[in-house]
């Protein structure tokens, strides 16, 4: 989908966005050029393609493979009773342009894997990692740094949760630096629990991120954009506090993926 001046209806959708200086209309027609992937239509990936489609993302593709099951319904805002045992990438495909038929979506039902996973990451500007497993993390954060593609990387359980943005030109580290192979994870959604708001504020904040790094140069265009994010930095949220933790990721000299003779 190519935009280049946009039209009256747009301009009402939009509004919004372009009244605020730091979007735009120069912001907003970037946002309709873009191409985001989501990887995980749970409890991070309905707020994070909510907020995406709602804002204007031009291309949004959703990978899944999973069907809807009525314990979901407690936090995953884009499904209801009726579809249960569907498609989640289907139904939040369909919810999607219901409420925003300007975009593109395409729903994957494939679980994601080293073969798609390339071709998938290739097309896009942008990954947001919504997934629940370490397994497929580790793929998505491989492909991110071999195609160079950045990546915005969330969790959470429990009353907490945390995220992250990698960019593969920058000297932090990766996901597989955060968690090493040796780093256990017992705890999940499945037998941990998760406090429904938890994820719905770490979703968002995963499309705050993906919005400013898709509009920043249309702010200042004469800059570096990517020195404009919090790359590399991981943001925790402790949803019993309200209070947020930041800290920076070094990178792992020994790093499968991003250190040794794989460092930039």
């Amino acid at each position: 989908m190519v935009h280049n001046k946009l039209n009256d209806e747009q301009l009402l959708r939009y509004s919004s966005n372009i009244l605020m200086k730091e979007i735009g209309e120069a912001g907003q027609q970037r946002l309709l050029k873009s191409h985001v992937l989501i990887i995980g239509l749970g409890g991070l990936g309905c707020p994070a393609s909510q907020y995406l489609a709602s804002s204007g993302v031009g291309q949004l593709t959703l990978v899944d493979h999973d069907t809807v099951s009525l314990s979901n319904l407690q936090r995953q805002t884009l499904y209801s009773v009726t579809n249960i045992g569907l498609h989640k990438a289907k139904q939040a495909a369909d919810c999607l342009l219901r409420s925003n038929p300007d975009i593109n979506v395409t729903a994957v039902t494939e679980k994601a894997s080293q073969q798609n996973l390339e071709t998938l990451v290739a097309a896009a500007d942008l990954v947001l990692d919504c997934t629940d497993n370490r397994k497929t993390r580790y793929l998505i954060n491989q492909s991110c740094y071999r195609l160079k593609t950045p990546l915005i990387s969330a969790a959470a359980r429990g009353f907490n949760g945390q995220l992250i943005a990698l960019n593969p030109e920058h000297d932090h580290g990766c996901y597989q630096c955060l968690y090493p192979d040796s780093v256990t994870e017992p705890l999940n959604c499945s037998n941990a629990g998760i406090a429904a708001p938890v994820v719905g504020i770490i979703g968002a904040s995963q499309a705050l991120n993906a919005i400013n790094y898709l509009t920043l140069d249309t702010i200042t265009p004469n800059a570096l954009t990517i020195d404009k994010l919090p790359w590399g930095y991981l943001q925790s949220f402790n949803g019993l506090t309200q209070h947020w933790q930041t800290l920076y990721l070094p990178r792992d000299t020994s790093c499968p993926v991003c250190g040794g003779e794989h460092a930039h």
